[in-house]
C-alpha cells in the first residue's frame, strides 16, 4: 500500500509526470529572422559571383576581338612573304620530283625506255689467278626517246663504253658521262644527243673482274683427285646476279638472244648453253670455243663453265645429245650413270606428253662440288651439286634415288 502511494502521487503516475517535463519548445521570433538573413546573404553572393563571371568573360572577348584584328593586319603585311615561302617550298618539292624522274638509275627496276635484242659476249677465263676479262656488244632498241642507257653491273670494272647509233653516219655517238651507281647496281651512260624511238643502237662495253668464290654469278668451286686440286668457274645467275659476270640488262622481262666465246688455257674445257660452233687455237697454248647462238631468253637461264672433267654420252631417238660431266674419278667409277639414263627417258616421256620438241640440239648435265642451290635449270645446260645427281645403285638407298630422282625430273621439265 505504501509502494502504490508513492507511485501515485497527486492521482497521476510517475510516468505521465515525465512526459509533461519534457516539452517541445516553439522557435522564438529571434531565430526565424537568422535564418532569413542567412539565405538572403547566400542568394546575393551567387547573383554578385555570377555577374563578376560575366563581365571577365565579356572583357576577354573584346580582348581577343582587338587581338584579331591587329593581327589580321601583321598577316596582311607578311602574306607577301608567306607566299613565296610556300611557293619556294613547293618548288623545291617539284625539282626533288623531277630529278627522280631524270635519275632513273635511283629506281629498283630499269627504265622501260630501251629493250634489248641482241648480246655478243666474249671472255677470256684464267683459271690461274681467277681473273676473266671481256668485251660485251648488245644491240637494243630504242622504245621511248632518252640520252641515258642505264644497264645492270656489280662488282665490274669497266673499262671502255662505246655507243653506235644504226643511222648512215659512221662513227660513235658522243657520250657526256658515265659512272657506276652501287646502290641499285647499275651502269648509267649519258649521251650527249638523244635517241629516237624505233631505231636500234649498239653499245659496246669492255670489262675485268675476279672470279668469286662467293657461290653467285660467275663463281668458282674445287675437287681433289689423285691428292691435288684441281679448279673449276661455273655461273649462277638466277635470279639477278647475271650482272656480276657482264653488263646486261639483268631482269627476266628483257629477253635477247646470246651468242658466247670463251677464251681459257687448252688444259680446261668449256661449256655453255648452246654446242660449239668453232673452235680456235692460239700458239701461247690457250683456246677459243665460239657457241652458237641461244634462243630468246632472259639473263638468269644464260650459262657457262671451264673446267676439265669428262662426261658420258646418250643420244635420244629424235638426236639430242645428252652429256653428264663429272670428276674423272666419278665419270669413270659409273656414278652418272643412272641419271644419264633418266634424262634419256625423261625427254622422251616429257615430248610425248607435251606434244613438244626438246628445242635444242644437246642437252648437258654437269655436277659440281658446290652449288647453292640443288640444280639449276639453264637452258641445254643444267648444274647441279654432286649428291643430287651422282649415285652408286649398288650403295645407295632406295630413298636416296628416289630423291635424286625427283630432283633431275624437275630440272628437265624446265627445259619445257
Amino acid at each position: 500500500m505504501g509502494i502504490e502511494d508513492a507511485s501515485m502521487r497527486n492521482g497521476r503516475p510517475l510516468s505521465d509526470q515525465w512526459a509533461d517535463s519534457v516539452v517541445v519548445r516553439p522557435r522564438t521570433t529571434e531565430q526565424h529572422i537568422t535564418v532569413n538573413k542567412r539565405l538572403v546573404l547566400g542568394f546575393a553572393i551567387s547573383i554578385l559571383t555570377l555577374i563578376i563571371v560575366t563581365a571577365i568573360a565579356i572583357t576577354l572577348s573584346v580582348s581577343f576581338e582587338r587581338c584579331a584584328a591587329e593581327s589580321s593586319g601583321t598577316l596582311a603585311a607578311n602574306g607577301s612573304s608567306n607566299s613565296k615561302w610556300k611557293q619556294s617550298r613547293n618548288a623545291n618539292i617539284s625539282h626533288r620530283d623531277s630529278e627522280d624522274g631524270q635519275q632513273p638509275w635511283r629506281h629498283l627496276r630499269l627504265p622501260a625506255t630501251l629493250r634489248p635484242r641482241h648480246y655478243d659476249l666474249r671472255l677470256s677465263v684464267s683459271m690461274e689467278n681467277f681473273t676473266f676479262s671481256g668485251e660485251v656488244h648488245i644491240e637494243f632498241e630504242c622504245v621511248h626517246s632518252t640520252k641515258l642507257i642505264v644497264l645492270h653491273t656489280d662488282r665490274l670494272e669497266v673499262d671502255k663504253v662505246l655507243v653506235y647509233s644504226d643511222s648512215k653516219k659512221a662513227g660513235a655517238m658522243r657520250i657526256q658521262r658515265r659512272f657506276h651507281y652501287q646502290p641499285k647496281q647499275v651502269y648509267v651512260i649519258a649521251l650527249h644527243r638523244e635517241m629516237k624511238p624505233l631505231r636500234t643502237y649498239k653499245i659496246n662495253i669492255t670489262f675485268h673482274a675476279h672470279i668469286e668464290h662467293e657461290l653467285l654469278g660467275f663463281f668458282r668451286s674445287s675437287y681433289v683427285l689423285n691428292g691435288e686440286r684441281r679448279f673449276l668457274a661455273v655461273t649462277q645467275f638466277s635470279p639477278t646476279h647475271a650482272r656480276k659476270a657482264f653488263p646486261c640488262f639483268d631482269e627476266p622481262i628483257y629477253k635477247a638472244t646470246f651468242r658466247v666465246s670463251l677464251k681459257h688455257e687448252s688444259s680446261y674445257q668449256s661449256l655453255s648453253n648452246m654446242p660449239v660452233e668453232a673452235s680456235t687455237s692460239d700458239e701461247d697454248g690457250w683456246v677459243t670455243n665460239h657457241f652458237s647462238r641461244t634462243p630468246r631468253m632472259s639473263t638468269y637461264y644464260l650459262a657457262w663453265a671451264v673446267c676439265n672433267f669428262t662426261y658420258r654420252e646418250a643420244v635420244t631417238d629424235s638426236g639430242v645429245v645428252i652429256r653428264l660431266y663429272a670428276r674423272p674419278d666419278a665419270i669413270q667409277s659409273g656414278s652418272g650413270d643412272y641419271a644419264l639414263h633418266i634424262t634419256k627417258r625423261l625427254l622422251q616421256f616429257y615430248q610425248d606428253y607435251f606434244k613438244v620438241k626438246y628445242s635444242l640440239p644437246k642437252l648437258d648435265l654437269l655436277a659440281v662440288p658446290k652449288h647453292p642451290y640443288a640444280a639449276m635449270e639453264n637452258w641445254g645446260l643444267s648444274v647441279f651439286v654432286e649428291q643430287k645427281i651422282l649415285l652408286d645403285p649398288d650403295v645407295s638407298s632406295f630413298s636416296y634415288q628416289m630423291e635424286l630422282t625427283m630432283v633431275v625430273v624437275h630440272e628437265i621439265c624446265h627445259q619445257y
